[in-house]
């Protein structure tokens, strides 16, 4: 679900995270994509703000998606090494 509100609307996701300074410049992009889609000598330019958009959105969710990735990987790591005995060498 995540990933169509970021194709189709980019700032919408980072309303729903709360992320203010990504949100003023997601907005910025799909704005200005918005407003050339309006103009007919801008219709062939605002693929690339909205690309930008959603890429700076899709960048964004893929490290938040890493942490919480590296967090449960650490976490089950460190789950294993407690309940291993200790080797004797």
């Amino acid at each position: 679900m995540m990933y169509l509100c970021i194709i189709f609307v980019p700032p919408v996701y980072f309303i729903a995270r709360q992320k203010w300074l990504g949100l003023a410049l997601n907005s910025l992009l799909y704005g200005l994509a918005c407003l050339c889609v309006l103009s007919l000598i801008g219709i062939w330019i605002a693929p690339f703000f909205w690309i930008l958009s959603v890429g700076h959105a899709s960048f964004t969710y893929r490290k938040e998606l890493m942490a919480v990735h590296a967090d449960l990987i650490a976490t089950k790591m460190a789950e294993k090494l407690q309940n291993q005995p200790p080797k004797l060498q």
